[in-house]
């Protein structure tokens, strides 16, 4: 069961979409959202206080509280790197850590999204994106070994180029289009523990294929994005640029 503290933050969270607060704007005061979410003003504040550990919302003497800072926009259909996807600002920093790359047999699941034999080696690659040194995003990709052979090399050295740039450039493995899916869940324990989650929380999962101009896949990946901190903005291509891709 969760605690009411974490019930009170899920309350402000959802008043803070619904009533489409961005940043800057002001919440109610500590005892109008008492009153709201039918809870104490202890509960209240720690809940705030929560929220503002994380830099959700600023508490300012004698003012009140207010959003701290926009949802990030992000626009995974966009072709690229992670940072090609995401609208930030020139003071937002984006790092990446490398949790893990090794080499191992695909899945039975694996080798048909990827068109791969019995038997087939994939890398799997664990990366954590921070945005401004909070960790936002989870990413595993799995790519088959025979189409680049001695990518762990690259990705465990200091080499700071995206990965889609050294599937690219070393390899020329050049996305063109992806195949996605989103899906709106609850944290688990791993991801609460990498992305500094309360066990309530959500993520937006993006998984997909991506693949060459030769309908080729290279690459099938997921992505936990922290629901509470980003904005999905979707596109569809005319259906003349489609057709010039597939028959490319």
């Amino acid at each position: 069961m969760r605690a009411l503290y974490e019930k009170t933050i899920a309350f402000i969270l959802q008043y803070i979409d619904e009533h489409k607060r961005g940043e800057g704007d002001q919440l109610p005061t500590e005892p109008k959202l008492a009153t709201q979410a039918g809870v104490s003003l202890v509960t209240v504040r720690r809940a705030l206080q929560e929220l503002a550990t994380q830099g959700i919302i600023r508490r300012e003497q004698g003012r009140g509280t207010f959003v701290a800072r926009p949802r990030v926009r992000a626009e995974t259909t966009r072709m690229g790197g992670l940072r090609n996807s995401l609208h930030l600002d020139a003071q937002s920093h984006l790092q990446t850590r490398t949790l893990d790359c090794s080499a191992r047999r695909a899945s039975p699941e694996e080798r048909k999204a990827l068109n791969l034999q019995d038997g087939a080696m994939v890398w799997e690659i664990s990366r954590l994106r921070l945005l401004n040194r909070r960790p936002l995003i989870w990413e595993i990709s799995t790519i088959p070994k025979l189409l680049a052979p001695d990518l762990g090399r690259y990705l465990t050295s200091r080499n700071r180029r995206s990965l889609y740039d050294l599937l690219e450039q070393v390899y020329g493995l050049k996305e063109v289009r992806e195949e996605q899916t989103l899906l709106c869940r609850p944290a688990q324990p791993r991801e609460q523990e990498l992305l500094d989650l309360l066990h309530f929380e959500w993520l937006v999962e993006v998984s997909g294929i991506s693949y060459t101009i030769r309908r080729q896949p290279i690459d099938a990946f997921r992505m936990m994005f922290v629901a509470k901190s980003f904005a999905f903005r979707m596109a569809t291509a005319p259906a003349f640029a489609v057709e010039a891709v597939e028959l490319a």
